[in-house]
């Protein structure tokens, strides 16, 4: 096998570090948080050449799993991947156990070393275990199980070496030793009554001891469907009465449990030896406040503040020296190159388009960092356990919490990690409820349209009031989402609400260099769609704002554009992008916009941040005097030609509550596509939130002038 790559699957419980131990090995930068339900795909990666030993190894991170009779499709992606049922099964299984937590992971350990693959046992967290005061001797765990145990601290890279040569030795087949074979053969033991006798004629049916318990559970859990049966295996399961299933599958988990409650006696392992330990006894203090119902919640909103706060006090000086290399570029390449169409494309669709968003990644790779920072530390968790009271309230199920908060980021990850969630109806609420959380594309468009329109830097307390309204757009998404998740669970998708089974993990320090490099990969996604996606619609919209030129001479009576009010003087208005805008004014009016303000919108149902983008092509193509000045300052200075502000900050924050709701992303649709197998959901998401934004802004602005506010 020297020459073939040997197989290691990472596979343990949710929140264990497996994540971390998988880009220790790969070198890779997956997303690591300090709570459960992280990883939710197969992740894939080589070891690296250090930690390899002169040998190819190829690691698989499977999704976490309390046990391999699954209840999601997560569990149920996890269980695929150990057995092999949709690829070769891996050479080796790494399990990854919580040192401090080792009753829990038991029961999965003695079910992977039930199915007979070749396993190590990752002893992980020992650091955490040893701060909380339990001692477990790895020597003892292996000679008890019967695999080896090697003790690792993921996050620091300790034990990898050691772990990985284990790996390579076990895969390559050393014989299994005499207390696991033992141990095995006590785990296969037949449960005795109607249960053992149901389970019996599955397995004669099947011909398989192994599957036919796997099926045997799902069977009993309703979930015969995530074990990827085929016809045969399906129809045998449904030949299983339930009760008979039930009764199988409980006997099995039972004889599981008293094995653990065994090991744990062997071991000397005291169960109420966590609970005194100084640093859980430190994170049950911290979580008297900051899981209180109303200083927990109040202290919640605190840290948001001082997060958005944050994110216009320090990214102000980094825009600034953007915005200013960005007009130094374009005045470059103006006086390299001279008057031309070429020209024009370079410095108003390329430099300035593309430009006009790049400004932004100060506050993207800020808010990236502060937010890491907060999951890293176990404080995210917390807020999850602040957040499933509410959910609970209005009919939702708390485990969706962790993926509408990843929705902050990105909706397309948080709709995949909607998988971990077992009922598909919860499931279905919560993929329509994510795009209502304010991802980080909106970022952009809540920053110009604050910087442009409104006194952000004007303070009320420590808080800017630029902070305080960026606050106000992203608790309105989340107050937003939570409301249309209650309305769905009410109505078209009814369905009881399981109770919320979140492990809150010990505070600690977060990991800066991990953290770092999770926030230069996602802004540097941001950076490579403003190189791809938005860079190609800037081009394309260039060209529509730029063509038909206007008539150098008064056009013909019957060559005459029909233009509204305010943009008779606008050059661009015979363009086919202006011309189309210009249509689409009377219908934005109502919500107060205009119709540069309608371009934008068109533009950015490739993706919500063409909308900036989209707005300093405009700008730079009407103002050809004044190229270099930034899109805020253009947009503040903008007068009617009755000498009135084109934008002032009730359009603004219409605008802001327009985007808050409206479904400009054609990535998300396809996602949705894809997660619910239907064109069904996705076009009922977009005409319902699409319909929302153009009523929520039009209220917005129509309320906002009666009570004086225009």
């Amino acid at each position: 096998m020297s020459g073939e790559a040997l197989t290691i699957a990472l596979a343990g419980n949710p929140n264990v570090g497996k994540t971390s131990l998988f880009n220790e090995l790969t070198g890779a930068r997956h997303k690591v948080g300090n709570y459960a339900g992280v990883t939710v795909e197969i992740l894939e990666g080589e070891v690296r050449g250090e930690l390899a030993g002169g040998r190819r190894l190829r690691v698989i991170d499977l999704p976490g799993t309390y046990s391999l009779t699954p209840i999601a499709e997560d569990e149920a992606v996890a269980l695929r991947g150990l057995v092999g049922r949709e690829r070769p099964p891996p050479d080796v299984v790494v399990l990854v156990v919580d040192a401090a937590n080792l009753a829990r992971n038991l029961y999965l350990a003695l079910q992977v070393i039930e199915l007979g693959r070749p396993l190590v046992i990752a002893l992980n967290m020992i650091d955490v275990a040893a701060a909380a005061g339990i001692a477990i001797d790895p020597a003892a765990l292996a000679a008890a199980l019967g695999v080896p145990v090697i003790p690792t601290v993921a996050r620091s890279g300790e034990g990898s070496a050691a772990l990985t040569q284990a790996a390579v030795e076990i895969g390559e087949g050393a014989p299994a030793p005499v207390a696991l074979e033992e141990l095995r053969a006590r785990l296969r033991a037949s449960p005795e009554g109607p249960g053992g006798e149901a389970l019996a004629g599955l397995e004669a049916a099947l011909g398989d001891p192994l599957r036919a318990r796997a099926l045997v559970g799902a069977r009993a859990a309703d979930t015969v469907a995530l074990v990827a049966a085929d016809q045969r295996e399906a129809q045998a399961a449904d030949g299983v009465a339930p009760e008979a299933a039930i009764e199988a599958a409980a006997a099995l988990a039972i004889a599981r449990y008293a094995e653990v409650d065994r090991l744990l006696a062997a071991l000397g392992h005291a169960d109420g030896a966590r609970s005194g330990a100084p640093a859980m006894d430190r994170s049950a203090r911290i979580d008297r406040i900051l899981t209180h119902r109303v200083w927990g919640l109040a202290i919640f909103i605190g840290v948001m503040a001082i997060l958005f706060t944050s994110i216009f006090a320090w990214a102000e000086p980094l825009m600034g020296l953007i915005e200013g290399g960005i007009a130094w570029l374009s005045d470059q390449v103006g006086a390299l190159l001279g008057p031309g169409i070429f020209t024009d494309l370079l410095r108003e669709g390329v430099i300035a388009g593309v430009g006009n968003v790049l400004v932004f990644i100060p506050q993207i790779a800020l808010l990236f960092l502060f937010v890491g920072l907060l999951e890293d530390s176990g404080y995210m968790a917390r807020a999850a356990f602040l957040i499933d009271r509410l959910m609970a309230r209005v009919g939702l199920h708390g485990k969706a919490f962790v993926p509408l908060l990843s929705g902050y980021a990105c909706a397309i990850p948080a709709i995949l990690g909607t998988r971990t969630i077992s009922s598909f109806r919860d499931r279905l609420v919560t993929i329509l409820m994510i795009p209502y959380m304010s991802c980080s594309a909106r970022l952009p468009i809540y920053v110009l349209l604050i910087a442009a329109l409104m006194p952000s830097d004007e303070r009320v307390g420590p808080f800017t009031v630029g902070g305080l309204v960026l606050l106000g757009m992203y608790l309105l998404s989340t107050a937003s989402a939570i409301v249309v998740g209650a309305i769905y669970k009410r109505t078209i998708l009814r369905s009881p609400t399981p109770p919320l089974v979140l492990e809150l993990p010990p505070y600690r320090l977060p990991r800066l260099r991990n953290t770092l490099l999770a926030v230069t990969d996602r802004t540097m996604d941001f950076v490579r769609e403003a190189g791809t996606v938005i860079l190609a619609m800037t081009v394309i919209l260039w060209a529509l704002l730029s063509f038909p030129r206007p008539p150098e001479a008064p056009a013909e009576a019957g060559a005459k554009v029909e233009v509204v009010a305010g943009a008779e003087d606008a050059p661009i208005v015979h363009s086919i992008g202006g011309r189309v805008g210009v249509a689409m004014e009377p219908l934005l009016r109502p919500m107060g916009q205009e119709w540069r303000v309608g371009i934008a919108i068109l533009g950015s149902f490739a993706a919500r941040e063409v909308m900036v983008s989209t707005l300093g092509l405009v700008y730079g193509i009407e103002g050809a005097d004044d190229d270099d000045r930034p899109l805020r300052e253009a947009m503040r200075e903008a007068r009617e030609p009755d000498g009135s502000r084109r934008y002032t900050p009730l359009r603004g924050l219409a605008l802001m509550v327009f985007y808050v709701y409206a479904c400009l992303c054609m990535s998300t649709v396809a996602v949705v596509r894809r997660e619910t197998r239907s064109w069904r959901w996705p076009i009922f998401m977009f005409v319902s939130m699409t319909t929302i934004a153009y009523v929520a802004a039009t209220l917005t602005f129509q309320v906002g002038r009666l009570l004086g506010f225009e």
